[in-house]
């Protein structure tokens, strides 16, 4: 039987493709995210318009932040050019959850939009509105 409390993930480093400003900003945002989810299972800052993982980490093999970050960025823009329909103007994408029957995924864009967050946690080790609320404290 597994616990959650008795499941210590392997700690994987921190890796990207950005350099400079970009890839330390993306660095940060991802250490905010470890100190107050470490059980997270991965992380990622993804550039939207070029679909370049900036900064990501893992703890499970089976999480490959490289495909999920594109898949992801797609799924931000798109829902962005939806949100140019008439009826919806003036609004703007905070972030999307996605709940599964063991894990919760959390994408947000930063402040400007540039970037996007996305954090995928088990449900038995956290609930929504904690993983919303570091989302929306670490992304900005």
């Amino acid at each position: 039987m597994r616990f959650p409390f008795q499941h210590k993930p392997v700690v994987k480093k921190i890796v990207g493709d950005a350099v400079g400003m970009d890839r330390y900003k993306a660095d940060s945002v991802i250490k905010g995210l470890l100190e107050e989810l470490p059980e997270l299972i991965a992380a990622s800052v993804v550039d939207v318009k070029s679909n370049k993982t900036l900064s990501a980490y893992t703890a499970l093999v089976s999480f490959d932040p490289y495909k999920l970050s594109t898949r992801n960025a797609e799924l931000i823009r798109r829902t962005q050019k939806n949100l140019t329909a008439p009826w919806l103007a003036g609004q703007e994408l905070g972030d999307m959850v996605v709940v599964l029957d063991e894990q919760l995924h959390c994408l947000r864009t930063t402040a400007n939009g540039r970037w996007l967050c996305y954090v995928a946690v088990r449900l038995a080790d956290t609930n929504m509105a904690l993983v919303r609320d570091v989302m929306r404290r670490c992304a900005n």
